[in-house]
């Protein structure tokens, strides 16, 4: 079944963006000034919270979530991000908007999408970005409002992709697509290329939550090049677990000669590694794992001019509101499926950029009382490599961000049990040793990379601006300390120039 949405003509995107440019190209669409004006009043608040991140992404105040339409257009990364202007909280969702050329450094644009109050629409939700046939790109998103939800597509005014108009046909697609079939919670759409045919994935369930065990991410195929029409091609893959009632923010993608599914269940991303059968309209899983174990959520996928498969993740941080903002961007990071089949997930390389001097520490032996590494960094932002190994049944670890007492955040590996755990987050890393360890820390902000991206993760810690030490120690048994490297990381420009109205 097709939407009810009405194809587009070159010519008639051509005249969607010319009666779009009267209205944002001197940025006076009245919700997008409002919006922005308010995120501005916040800024100089936000700004003034030493513990927030500086290396990590954010928006220029107020509330951050999930990450939205990334995309590489003409030498940008750009990521959209869902965005409240309005608090430091959930509310009001707009599409935030920034571009890099460097995944590092950002400029802040003017916000990209907002609800359109005066149509029924309250939030514009997750979604997600594609190139189409005439090398536009095209923004799909969730349309919330008091009635059912509806999938929106928006175009770019300009190309800058600065200004953005929402396509004058929308809904773009229904529930009505699925027939018969009930589709409760249904969001996030994920668009794709294969065989030279686009298509699209979105999260939900097929009971209203009233059970646990149908959750399914649907498939959607496009039937003409402007993306303006569609065709329901059934549920792609049901997640048949009782303490699981929905799916969000849903990723298909290739890497390699594989296929990755990437899925948000309310809790921890979990990822499965499998083949996509398009015939059939059914991925195949073979692997299956947790994405991050931390609190990292709503993954995004993009890739770069070298083909780099980038993934994207909100960075949780529960902040107070009333510090003016509120979340993160987990750094991107570059993804890959190893030669058993499993993801891999290792920060870009271009964050090597903010490295101070390097600062090194000489293998010792380590027993439970901590041996202070004297890193000499007064900063609670670092970078620390780490190779460490332990006798059987010993655990070995560093301690981060600590005080003149001692106390800090432990990441302990325990030789006996294989597991990883950092600051109450853990992971299965398996028995093998030495132990790499790879720390970024970001103010509030940590993550944790271990045996060139085996296991990842993104986690929150409170340590004090002057709690700076680090320490290495060993438990129930003797370890070592095989090496370490250090650098002080310096603040990534994120560009307020182009953030104005």
């Amino acid at each position: 079944m097709q939407s009810t949405a009405s194809k587009m003509t070159r010519r008639g995107f051509t005249q969607l963006v010319a009666a779009g440019a009267a209205v944002g190209a001197d940025r006076r669409n009245p919700d997008i000034v409002k919006a922005m004006e308010s995120d501005m009043s916040a800024i100089a608040q936000a700004e003034s919270d030493k513990t927030r991140p500086v290396y990590h992404f954010h928006p220029p105040a107020n509330w951050n979530n999930d990450s939205n339409g990334t995309l590489w257009y003409k030498g940008w990364h750009h990521l959209f991000y869902q965005h409240n202007p309005y608090d430091a909280k959930w509310g009001h969702m707009h599409w935030g908007h920034a571009r890099s050329r460097d995944l590092v450094n950002w400029e802040h644009l003017p916000i990209a999408l907002w609800p359109s109050l005066e149509k029924g629409e309250e939030h514009v939700y997750s979604g997600g970005a594609i190139i189409a046939r005439d090398g536009r790109p095209r923004l799909i998103y969730t349309s919330i409002g008091k009635r059912d939800p509806e999938q929106w597509m928006a175009l770019p005014v300009d190309e800058d992709l600065i200004v953005w108009e929402k396509f004058a046909g929308n809904p773009l697609i229904t529930l009505s697509i699925h027939g018969d079939r009930k589709i409760a919670d249904w969001r996030d759409p994920f668009l794709f290329r294969e065989g030279g045919k686009c298509y699209m994935v979105c999260g939900g369930n097929t009971s209203g939550r009233k059970i646990g065990g149908t959750a399914a991410v649907q498939l959607y195929e496009a039937t003409n090049a402007d993306l303006t029409s569609w065709r329901y091609r059934g549920p792609v893959f049901e997640y048949r677990d009782r303490e699981t009632v929905n799916i969000e923010c849903p990723n298909l993608f290739r890497v390699g000669t594989k296929w990755v599914l990437l899925i948000s269940l309310h809790k921890p991303c979990e990822y499965f590694v499998g083949d996509l059968d398009l015939q059939r309209a059914k991925f195949i899983p073979d692997r299956h794992g947790v994405l991050d174990p931390g609190s990292s959520y709503a993954s995004n996928i993009s890739f770069d001019e070298k083909g780099q498969c980038i993934l994207w993740l909100w960075g949780r941080t529960e902040t107070d509101p009333a510090k003016g903002w509120n979340s993160c961007m987990a750094m991107p990071r570059i993804l890959s499926v190893d030669t058993s089949g499993f993801l891999r997930q290792n920060p870009a390389m271009q964050f090597e950029s903010l490295r101070g001097e390097e600062l090194t520490v000489k293998a010792a032996a380590l027993s439970e009382t901590p041996l202070s590494l004297g890193l000499n960094i007064a900063s609670d932002c670092v970078e620390i490599e780490a190779e460490l190994s332990s006798s059987p049944g010993a655990s070995v670890g560093l301690r981060v961000r600590c005080g003149a007492n001692g106390t800090g955040t432990d990441i302990l590996f325990n030789s006996r049990d294989g597991m990883l755990t950092a600051g109450g987050v853990k992971k299965l890393l398996g028995t093998s040793q030495p132990v790499r360890l790879r720390v970024f820390l970001d103010k509030r902000a940590m993550e944790i990379y271990a045996n060139d991206g085996e296991a990842a993760m993104f986690t929150a810690t409170d340590a004090g601006q002057t709690d700076t030490g680090t320490y290495a120690f060993a438990k129930s048994g003797p370890a070592r300390l095989e090496s370490l490297r250090a650098w002080p990381l310096k603040p990534a420009r994120l560009s307020l120039e182009r953030f104005r109205i």
